[in-house]
């Protein structure tokens, strides 16, 4: 496997423990399945050596920049805005706007993650961002509806949003309810009112058959591809696992297969580097349902391995940790063939939790808003919510089929007077002149925890508290003091550090 005057095994029950005594690993101990160390020879485009010891080495750290938000708030390039908050290092050369650090920030103590300025994303997995550059490239200039399936924590949806029209929409989809909830947060923060929320088994989706010009299906799997950055998957990772997560793999591309719209794409990946959960499960889906596979134009100095699958040669797109920057990732491009039909599809629209959108028109607060005539404000049990004008119609219909959980950007209500909600602060068509108090770090990281700010002698009103321009909430003058309105299930709970 390796030269013996570098590595020791140590095998024990199960497990084998390997021991890298270069100088490059300070002889750090690290723990690798041992099940799963006899397929690395057999993993297409491996290098079994290089890759085993890039396993002792540290994981790199990378972010995407939110480009429109730096933009709107800093007035400047967002790379060089960005350097002076940020240990900005070199860029991650498949995606925009998205760098590696230096070194590793205390994200949880950063204002401006809260604003969301940027996202805290693995670099492997922001290779869907080259693939939505591709697709805009032949996509139909008409609104299109898009899913993510799979969609928490939320990073590939924000790359969705990101390549998006105004007029397009996102359902971003996510059955477990921490996970559903973490998902929401990150894309409110996002600031983008393109989306639904839905939390949906995938059979529920072909209630509205043919629907989506393009699929995503980041689907869970046995996550050998994280076991540098987790030391946990180490141990949760079973070859029958593997060979469970390819079955669910594919049942769960057989049930979204229908929603796919003829000449629409399917995006598959996994953390996975095991060909069961990758090139087989494409294999089946194109066995299967007759799709085409898509070919990317990936420059070799990526680093990126193209493989291709057993039965149809259908090009995927594998990331090795010993031969880019990034962690175990596959990616394959999948489309519906144009004259295709789903005759034998009969949907089933019930659902024991429907939820029908009542939708009212009205006016946007033109106070808080940038005019658009993209957007329209919708009332749902008195809120009120930005949404793409164009899918209307959309969100009409998908409301009768399927329950939704939130259609949009929540930007407030009137009990009396106007009180602006969290999401209005997010949003990137927020008017610049909304009043705004400055906040230093210090005073910015209270205000997450929902301390109350002092600010004497300041003019009863609402106001955003900011950090470096970045909206991060709104704040209420009420006279004799200020009151905090950063949603208290998002606040910060952990000690503040030490700031002196």
């Amino acid at each position: 496997m390796s030269n013996p005057a570098n590595h020791i095994l140590r095998i024990r029950t199960g497990r084998v423990f390997l021991y890298i005594s270069s100088n490059q690993s300070n002889g750090k101990l690290a723990t690798l399945p041992e099940d799963f160390l006899k397929i690395i020879p057999h993993l297409p485009g491996a290098q079994p050596e290089s890759l085993l010891k890039a396993h002792e080495q540290k994981p790199v750290v990378s972010i995407r920049l939110h480009t429109a938000k730096w933009h709107k708030w800093t007035a400047s390039d967002p790379a060089v805005a960005a350097q002076q908050q940020l240990p900005i290092g070199s860029a991650v050369p498949w995606a925009e706007d998205a760098f590696y650090l230096n070194e590793k920030p205390a994200f949880i103590f950063d204002p401006l993650f809260y604003a969301g300025a940027y996202y805290v994303q693995e670099a492997s997995s922001m290779f869907v961002d080259f693939v939505m550059r591709q697709w805009n490239k032949q996509r139909s200039p008409s609104p299109a509806l898009l899913l993510d399936l799979c969609a928490a924590p939320g990073g590939k949806s924000t790359i969705l949003l990101s390549h998006m029209q105004a007029q397009d929409l996102l359902i971003s989809n996510e059955t477990v309810p921490a996970r559903w909830q973490v998902l929401r947060e990150n894309l409110i923060r996002w600031g983008y009112p393109q989306f639904v929320l839905t939390q949906l088994e995938a059979r529920y989706f072909q209630a509205i058959p043919e629907a989506f010009d393009l699929i995503l299906v980041d689907a869970p799997c046995s996550g050998s591809g994280m076991f540098r950055k987790d030391k946990q998957m180490c141990g949760l990772w079973a070859r029958n696992s593997v060979l469970s997560c390819s079955k669910k793999q594919s049942h769960l591309l057989q049930d979204i297969w229908p929603v796919l719209k003829p000449g629409g794409w399917l995006i598959y990946s996994t953390c996975s580097f095991s060909p069961e959960e990758n090139e087989q499960v494409i294999d089946r889906l194109i066995t299967e349902t007759h799709a085409e596979s898509i070919g990317l134009p990936v420059p070799d100095q990526w680093g990126i391995v193209t493989s291709y699958s057993p039965q149809h040669r259908a090009p995927g797109y594998r990331f090795y940790p010993d031969r880019l920057q990034g962690e175990g990732f596959y990616l394959a491009v999948v489309q519906k063939p144009v004259h295709h039909s789903n005759h034998k599809l009969k949907p089933s629209t019930k659902s024991r939790h429907r939820a029908t959108w009542e939708i009212t028109t009205i006016p946007p607060p033109a106070a808080y808003l940038e005019p658009s005539t993209e957007l329209t404000c919708i009332r749902h049990e008195g809120e009120f919510y930005l949404f793409p004008s164009a899918q209307m119609n959309h969100l009409h219909t998908i409301s009768l089929h399927i329950p939704i959980r939130q259609a949009g950007l929540c930007i407030g209500r009137i009990r009396q007077e106007w009180i602006p909600e969290h999401d209005l602060a997010m949003y990137t068509g927020l008017r610049t002149d909304v009043p705004a108090i400055a906040l230093s770090r210090e005073q910015a990281l209270q205000y997450l925890q929902k301390q109350i700010i002092a600010c004497p002698d300041l003019p009863m009103g609402w106001y955003l508290a900011s950090y470096a321009r970045f909206p991060l909430g709104w704040m209420k003058s009420i006279g004799h003091r200020v009151n905090n309105y950063y949603p208290k299930q998002w606040k910060i709970h952990r000690t503040l550090p030490d700031l002196d």
